[in-house]
C-alpha cells in the first residue's frame, strides 16, 4: 500500500475508533444520532460495538440451542461476515477499534517476541465446542466485547469486578510495546474466523486439511470447559461446606442463568445502558464458573451506601441493548409483565412481624400491588405478604424498605427461570383460610380490612423519613 492509502487507512481507523468511545459512553454523539434518526434508541447505539461480531453472536445463537439470527442482533454482524468471505481481514485492518488500539505501540516496541505459538486457531474452536456444548467459556475473549468492557468504569458504574474482566485489553495494550500487534497475530478468535471464512472460499479442502490439529484441540479443550463452567463452583470453600448460593436477579429478557451465563459475553452493554445503574458486575464466589463477572441486578449493598433504586415498569432499554440475544428484546408490555426474581419479607428484620410496629412502605411502593397486608391476630398489626403471581422482582419495595436492624426487611430472590406472570397458570385463590404467601403464615386472612387502616403510613419514620 503506498504512504497516501496508509494515511487514509490510519484516518478512517483513528476516526472509527474515536466514533466507538463516544457510542460506548454516551454524550454528546449519541444524543445528535438519536435526533437525526427518528426511531433510533439509546440501546441500539450502545450495542453497536459489540454487535458487529458475527463470532458473538454465532456462539451464543449456538449455546443458547437458538439455530437462527435473530436480525435484530446479528444483521450487521452478517455484513461483517461476508466482508470476510470476500477479504478477511478487512475489518481488522480498517474498523476494528481494539485493532486500531493494539497498532498504537507498534512503533515504539521492542520487537522481543513474548509468545511464538499462534494460539488464534485453538481460541476460535474452543469457543465452537464450547457453543456446541452450551457454555462457550472462552467467548470473552471477543476483541470488540473486550474494547466495551471498559465503559463501566468511565461511566461510574464499575465494580471492582467489572474492573478485573476490563483487564484484558490494557495489558495487551502494554505486552504492545515488547511484541506489537500480539493480540491480533496470536490469539484473537475473531481475526483468525475472518482467515478461516476467506480460506474456505477459496480452498475449502486445503483449509479443512490444515486446520485438523486446530479443530482436534478445540474440542479437548472447549467441551471440558463447558463442563468446568456449569458445574464448577468458583469458591472450593462453599462445595466442601454443601452450600449453594442464591439465584441472581438478571436483567429483564434473560431466559434462566446457565443459558445467560453461555450467551453473554460480559461486553456491558446492559451496564451502560440502565438509566436506574442497577445493572452492576458483582463476583459471588459460590457461583458456577461460567457466571462469574456477569451482569446482574442489585437493588442495595448496605445501609452505608445509598439506595441503588429498581428496576422501573417503563424501562426495557437492557433487554434491547444486548447485541447477542443474551437478553431477548422485550417491548414495553413484555417487560411490564415479566418475573425477574421474587421478593420475599424477612420477618425477623420486619418492623410489623418483629417489631409490631406499623409499616406499610414495600405496600405502598410496589407499582404491582404484589405486597398485600394481612391482619396477626395476635398482635393486631397488618403485616407485609408476598403475592407470588404478581410480584416481578423489580425491588422498589427492597430498595425503599425502612428497617436497619437486621437489614432490608424484604429482598428480591432471583428465579431459575424468567417467565410472563399471565402464563404461570397457577393463580393462588386469595382470603379464607389459606393465607399463602412468600412472607406469610396462618391466621392472616382474617380481620384484613381493619388490619389496611391501621398499617398505613407508619413506615417512613423509622429511617430518616424515608
Amino acid at each position: 500500500m503506498s504512504a497516501a492509502g496508509k494515511a487514509i487507512r490510519w484516518a478512517v481507523r483513528l476516526a472509527l475508533l474515536a466514533a466507538a468511545v463516544l457510542l460506548a459512553l454516551g454524550g454528546p454523539l449519541p444524543a445528535l444520532l438519536t435526533k437525526a434518526v427518528p426511531g433510533l434508541k439509546p440501546a441500539a447505539i450502545v450495542r453497536a460495538v459489540p454487535g458487529l461480531s458475527p463470532l458473538a453472536a454465532a456462539a451464543s445463537a449456538v449455546s443458547q440451542r437458538r439455530w437462527y439470527l435473530a436480525a435484530a442482533w446479528a444483521a450487521a454482524a452478517l455484513v461483517v461476515l461476508a466482508a470476510a468471505v470476500w477479504k478477511g481481514r478487512l475489518f481488522c485492518r480498517w474498523v476494528c477499534p481494539a485493532g486500531t488500539l493494539y497498532s498504537l505501540p507498534a512503533r515504539l516496541s521492542l520487537k522481543r517476541p513474548l509468545l511464538k505459538v499462534r494460539l488464534g486457531a485453538l481460541v476460535f474452536w474452543t469457543v465452537v465446542f464450547g457453543s456446541l456444548a452450551g457454555a462457550p467459556l472462552v467467548l470473552f475473549l471477543d476483541p470488540l466485547s473486550t474494547f466495551h468492557r471498559l465503559t463501566p468504569l468511565l461511566r461510574g458504574t464499575w465494580t471492582a469486578a467489572s474492573v478485573v474482566a476490563g483487564v484484558l485489553l490494557p495489558l495487551m495494550l502494554l505486552i504492545g510495546f515488547i511484541q506489537p500487534m500480539l493480540w491480533c497475530t496470536h490469539l484473537c478468535p475473531l481475526g483468525y474466523f475472518f482467515e478461516l471464512a476467506r480460506s474456505l472460499r477459496k480452498r475449502p479442502l486445503h483449509t479443512f486439511s490444515s486446520t485438523r490439529r486446530s479443530i482436534v484441540g478445540g474440542l479437548l479443550v472447549g467441551a471440558p470447559l463447558a463442563a468446568l463452567a456449569r458445574h464448577l463452583p468458583a469458591a472450593r470453600r462453599l462445595l466442601l461446606a454443601g452450600e449453594k448460593p442464591p439465584l441472581p436477579v438478571l436483567p429483564p429478557g434473560a431466559a434462566d442463568p446457565a443459558t445467560f451465563a453461555a450467551a453473554c459475553t460480559r461486553c456491558y452493554a446492559c451496564v451502560n445502558v440502565c438509566p436506574a445503574r442497577i445493572i452492576r458486575v458483582p463476583m459471588p464466589l459460590g457461583r458456577a464458573l461460567g457466571q462469574l463477572f456477569q451482569p446482574e441486578i442489585e437493588y442495595y449493598q448496605n445501609d452505608d451506601e445509598p439506595d441503588w433504586g429498581y428496576c422501573p415498569e417503563w424501562c426495557n432499554e437492557c433487554s434491547g441493548a444486548c447485541p447477542t440475544g443474551a437478553l431477548a428484546a422485550l417491548s414495553f408490555d413484555q417487560k411490564h409483565q415479566r418475573q425477574i426474581g421474587l421478593a420475599e419479607v424477612v420477618k425477623k428484620a420486619c418492623l410489623a412481624w418483629e417489631d409490631k410496629q406499623d409499616c406499610s412502605v414495600c405496600q405502598e411502593v410496589c407499582p404491582y400491588q404484589a405486597v398485600e397486608l394481612r391482619l396477626d391476630e395476635q398482635s393486631g398489626v397488618a403485616c407485609p405478604v408476598v403475592m407470588e403471581d404478581l410480584c416481578r422482582g423489580c425491588g422498589a419495595c427492597q430498595s425503599k424498605c425502612p428497617a436497619i436492624r437486621m437489614g432490608k426487611a424484604i429482598v428480591v430472590r432471583g428465579v431459575a427461570e424468567q417467565i410472563d406472570v399471565r402464563c404461570r397458570g397457577r393463580r393462588k385463590q386469595r382470603g379464607g383460610a389459606s393465607g399463602k404467601g412468600t412472607g406469610g403464615g396462618k391466621g392472616m386472612g382474617k380481620g384484613l380490612g381493619k388490619g389496611l387502616g391501621k398499617g398505613r403510613g407508619g413506615g417512613g419514620q423509622h429511617r430518616g423519613g424515608r
